[in-house]
């Protein structure tokens, strides 16, 4: 493997992993409404997007703005491996370790969260009812649906590191 690609994608891994761990952070000291927060899942998509456009823009310009498809999501899924097991690492030590209680604090929230919205929406009693359910049924935070959680995270970003390592190939001219 290019030692440029294995850099950057670790270098890039590492600080979208403390990115990621950020909101994480502010949401367990600051403010646990985060958690449960549309505004925080919409900025972690922008995150999503920002970081793989420029961790394979930075490795298009270490190369004179050249990278193959190859190389493009080599970059990105070594970036965003290491950034979601920092993630998922934090995750699990908040919620499994240093407060298990926190699983149902934000299981609360949630509950409230869906149900004002379907509230809002005009959803009917028994339909409101049944996402409660649901949602209490979940166990989202142990150690096995985290890993699961990680891995079915890392597969739908790779699908979209294939769209956009597609969008910014470049391959050199062979003459």
């Amino acid at each position: 493997m290019n030692q440029i690609i294995k850099s950057k994608g670790i270098n890039f891994g590492l600080a979208y992993g403390f990115a990621l761990i950020l909101p994480v952070l502010y949401a367990y000291t600051i403010n646990l409404n985060y958690f449960v927060s549309f505004w925080a899942l919409g900025i972690l998509l922008l995150t999503f997007f920002v970081h793989g456009f420029w961790v394979i823009g930075s490795l298009k310009k270490a190369q004179n703005g050249f990278v193959t498809f190859k190389e493009a999501f080599t970059v990105f899924f070594i970036s965003n491996a290491i950034g979601f097991l920092i993630s998922t690492f934090i995750t699990v030590l908040i919620f499994v370790i240093i407060d298990p209680d926190l699983q149902s604090i934000v299981k609360e929230l949630s509950v409230n969260k869906v149900t004002e919205f379907m509230q809002d929406m005009g959803a009917q009693t028994d339909k409101i009812q049944e996402q409660v359910d649901k949602i209490n049924e979940q166990d989202n935070f142990s150690i096995a649906a985290q890993i699961k959680g990680y891995f079915v995270t890392l597969t739908y970003a790779s699908i979209a590191g294939l769209l956009i390592s597609l969008i910014l190939k470049k391959k050199e001219e062979q003459y």
